[in-house]
C-alpha cells in the first residue's frame, strides 16, 4: 500500500493544540502499534508540526485506523483538530516529507534544525517503523543533505532561534553585552547558546528543571549553570536582561507571579523569547507593560523573505530526490513476483535433485545439482530483470498476469 501522511502544522492549528497532541504521542503510537492494519508508523512531532507517516495493509482501513487513534488522544477542547487534519497519500506524502526534511516547509525556509528532527524521529520510532518507512526517511535525509551542500538555502539557512533573536536585536535594544538566561538544556538550547555567543551576549546562564544544567554547562564553555533551588532561579530571573525559553516541560512556565516574586519590575522592557512547545511562558505575562514576549507565532509572522533562486534550486533537488525514490521503490514492487517464480523453479529443481540422489552416485548427483542450479539462475536472470523494469514503469501487472496464465502462479503485489 502507498505511504499515508496525516497531520497538522502551525499553518492550520494553534500552537496550543500542537502541544496537547505532542503530550499524547506515546499513547498514539502504542494504539497504532497494537492495530493489525498498520505495518509501520513514524511520528514527526516538533514545535510547529505533528505529522504521522504510516504504511498500512489496506488504504481505507488504514486511514480510518489513524483517524480513530488520533481521536482517542483528542479531548473536548480539541475537537476541531479532527477537521484540521491534512492527509497526503503516495507520492504527495513522499514529496511532503522530502520538503520538510530539506527545510522548504519550515516556519523559516531553510531552517537548519529540521533535518535533525527528522533524523531523531526515525531513531525514536525505529521499533514501530518497518523497512519501507525506514527507506523513505533515509531517502528524505539524503535529499536534505544534497540541498544543504548544493544550495545557498542550506549554507545560510536560519533557525527559529536566530529569527527570534533577530527580533530582540531589531526591536529591543540588541543582544551584545547583555546578560541572558536560557531556560532548558535540550537540542534547541545548544542552538540558542551558539547564536548568543556569535552575537556577543554578556553572561549566559542556563537553568533546567531536569537538573541537567551542570552537565550542559560542561559542554558549553561560556555557560554558567544555575542551581536547582528556587532562590537561585529567582535571582537569575531578576538579573537577566534577556530570557530565552526552550524547555517545553509541562508545568515549567514563567508566570506573572514568578516574575513578581523575583522582583522583575523595571522601566526597561525585558524581552522573553519563547521557543518551547508547550510554551514555557504563561500567556498572561505578555500583558505586562515591562515585558515583551516573542512567541513561535511572532516568529512565524516575522520570517525574512527567502531567497527565490536558492529556494527554486532546493525545490529542483527535492523533486529529483522524489523521482529517484519512486524509481527505486517501483522496482521493489517486483520482489514478490520474482520470489514466486524462483520458488516455483526451485521446487522443480529440488525434486529432480532428489531423484538424482536415488539413482546416481553422490558425486554424480552433486554434479547434476550444480548444473541444474546454474541453468535455473541463467534462465531466471532475464525474467527477474524484466520484472524490475516493468515495475519501475508501473506495468508489473502484465508480468504477474503472464505468470498466472503460463505457470498458474498467483502473486499478491504490494502497491
Amino acid at each position: 500500500m502507498p505511504i499515508i501522511q496525516v497531520g497538522v502544522t502551525h499553518r492550520n492549528t494553534s500552537n496550543a493544540n500542537l502541544a496537547k497532541l505532542s503530550e499524547h504521542k506515546d499513547q498514539l503510537l502504542a494504539s497504532l502499534n497494537a492495530s493489525n492494519v498498520i505495518d509501520g508508523a513514524i511520528l514527526l512531532a516538533t514545535c510547529n508540526r505533528f505529522e504521522l507517516y504510516v504504511d498500512a495493509k489496506k488504504f481505507h482501513s488504514g486511514v480510518e485506523t489513524v483517524k480513530e487513534c488520533v481521536a482517542e488522544i483528542v479531548d473536548e477542547s480539541m475537537r476541531q483538530v479532527a477537521y484540521e487534519l491534512e492527509m497526503r497519500v503516495g507520492e504527495l506524502a513522499v514529496q511532503h516529507l522530502f520538503e520538510v526534511a530539506s527545510g522548504l516547509d519550515a516556519v523559516v525556509v531553510g531552517e537548519r534544525e529540521v533535518a535533525g528532527q527528522v533524523r531523531r524521529a526515525l531513531t525514536e520510532y525505529s521499533k514501530v517503523a518497518n523497512a519501507k518507512l525506514n527507506r523513505l526517511f533515509q531517502a528524505a535525509l539524503t535529499t536534505s543533505k544534497a540541498v544543504k551542500n548544493n544550495t545557498e538555502l542550506g549554507s545560510a539557512g536560519k533557525s527559529l532561534a536566530s529569527v527570534g533573536l533577530d527580533l530582540v536585536d531589531e526591536q529591543h535594544g540588541g543582544i551584545r553585552g547583555r546578560d541572558v538566561l536560557v531556560l532548558g538544556t535540550g537540542d534547541y538550547a545548544g542552538v540558542v547558546v551558539s547564536e548568543l555567543t556569535q552575537r556577543g551576549a554578556g553572561e549566559i546562564k542556563v537553568a533546567s528543571a531536569s537538573g541537567r544544567a551542570e552537565s550542559f554547562a560542561k559542554t558549553h564553555p561560556r555557560v554558567e549553570a544555575i542551581g536547582a533551588s528556587e532562590e537561585e532561579f529567582l535571582v537569575a530571573l531578576a538579573n537577566a536582561e534577556i530570557i530565552v525559553c526552550c524547555s517545553g516541560r509541562v508545568g515549567n512556565r514563567i508566570s506573572v507571579e514568578l516574575l513578581e516574586k523575583a522582583g522583575v519590575n523595571r522601566y526597561e522592557v525585558l524581552p522573553i523569547v519563547d521557543l518551547a512547545l508547550p510554551g514555557d511562558v504563561d500567556p498572561a505575562v505578555a500583558e505586562l507593560a515591562h515585558v515583551a514576549v516573542i512567541t513561535l507565532s511572532t516568529i512565524a509572522e516575522n520570517v525574512p523573505p527567502e531567497q527565490a533562486k536558492a529556494t527554486q534550486e532546493a525545490e529542483r533537488i527535492v523533486q529529483q530526490g522524489v523521482e529517484t525514490y519512486a524509481h527505486v521503490e517501483g522496482g521493489r514492487r517486483a520482489d514478490p513476483a520474482v520470489t514466486a517464480i524462483r520458488r516455483y523453479v526451485s521446487e522443480i529443481i529440488d525434486k529432480e535433485i532428489e531423484k538424482a540422489e536415488h539413482h546416481y552416485s553422490p558425486e554424480t548427483a552433486e554434479a547434476v545439482a550444480r548444473s541444474l542450479h546454474r541453468v535455473s539462475n541463467a534462465l531466471l536472470h532475464a525474467p527477474s530483470v524484466r520484472a524490475n523494469k516493468l515495475a519501475k514503469k508501473g506495468d508489473l501487472d502484465s508480468f504477474t498476469n503472464a505468470l498466472q496464465t503460463i505457470f498458474g502462479i498467483e502473486v499478491e503485489v504490494n502497491n
